[in-house]
């Protein structure tokens, strides 16, 4: 048995101000490649193949023990051939263990509920949009906490045990994606808590000013296929509320790559980055970013990706 399942554009979070009894919220997308693809049958014992580092390889194994020992099974056998790029913006974290705890579940005819399989694993905690993709692709916005639940900010891999983030949108998304994953600053675990804990709360004005550009820019430029809107929407983004500081923690390079292609085009940072997705004239924006690349002497890739609508698949 084989599971496929999309990476995601996280494009900000919503509410990092919480005074009106909820916290967290996400917009984000869920993109064809990169991709996991993970082979998977019944074992005695957890085996782990592939190319792949160790803290995959760790995670892989502490989600595949979680769900035996729910589901009383001994073992699995997992194959990896191909991984989402690690702690890059992308959501490889979530992703793989929704897609091991899925594969497994299928593979004992359990086939626990991805919901099920994201409180076991401890993610979404903050920000619902990779379980969203996962499960069901396109675009999405999710609806956060309340602060009854969690009333603290802090990113998902520190928020284990919160019930996952409802979604509140989700529509077809038909545009493709411009991806720029450059050797930018990856920022993950205790690095993402001290953020939070400096920055948080955001100032009540940007996260209304978001909420504004998300209700009545973004959502109805998705609906009338209005990319030019969606696209200066994605731009603003970049200088308010938490997308603000997750930007202003980058590299140079990663700054001047989204400054550059801001001025005829779109570019925003998923999650805390590096990597950069983009919309408009592809010649150009390649252009932009191997000129910049060049400038600083590092290496990266761009990518032309095609939406995901469908969320995994197995089979």
């Amino acid at each position: 048995m084989k599971i496929e399942s999309p990476s995601r554009i996280h494009i900000t979070l919503i509410d990092l101000n919480g005074s009106i009894g909820r916290v967290d919220g996400g917009v984000g997308l869920a993109l064809e490649n990169p991709k996991i693809v993970i082979e998977g049958k019944e074992e005695d014992e957890i085996i782990i193949e592939g190319e792949i580092n160790k803290d995959v390889e760790k995670r892989i194994f502490t989600t595949a023990k979680k769900i035996l020992d729910y589901i009383d099974e001994r073992g699995v056998y997992l194959k990896v051939e191909s991984l989402i790029p690690q702690h890059s913006g992308l959501g490889s974290g979530t992703q793989i263990s929704l897609s091991v705890g899925k594969l497994i579940s299928k593979i004992y005819n359990k086939d626990l509920d991805v919901y099920e399989i994201a409180k076991l694993t401890g993610r979404g905690g903050t920000s619902g949009i990779g379980i969203g993709a996962f499960k069901f692709g396109g675009f999405l916005v999710d609806g956060g906490h309340s602060i009854k639940e969690k009333p603290f900010f802090k990113p998902s891999s520190a928020s284990k045990g919160i019930t996952p983030a409802p979604i509140l949108v989700r529509y077809n998304f038909n545009w493709d994606t411009i991806l720029i994953i450059p050797k930018g600053r990856h920022i993950y675990g205790n690095k993402e808590v001290d953020i939070f804990n400096k920055y948080c709360p955001i100032r009540l004005e940007e996260v209304r000013e978001l909420s504004h550009l998300i209700l009545m820019k973004i959502l109805p430029s998705i609906v009338e296929d209005d990319l030019e809107s969606f696209g200066e929407a994605i731009n603003r983004i970049q200088h308010i509320g938490f997308k603000k500081v997750e930007l202003s923690l980058q590299t140079q390079p990663v700054k001047e790559i989204i400054k550059e292609i801001q001025i005829n085009n779109y570019a925003g940072l998923s999650s805390f980055g590096p990597t950069i997705y983009a919309y408009g004239d592809y010649k150009e924006i390649k252009g932009i970013v191997k000129e910049i690349f060049s400038k600083y002497n590092i290496d990266g890739d761009i990518l032309k990706v095609k939406p995901n609508n469908i969320g995994y698949k197995i089979w």
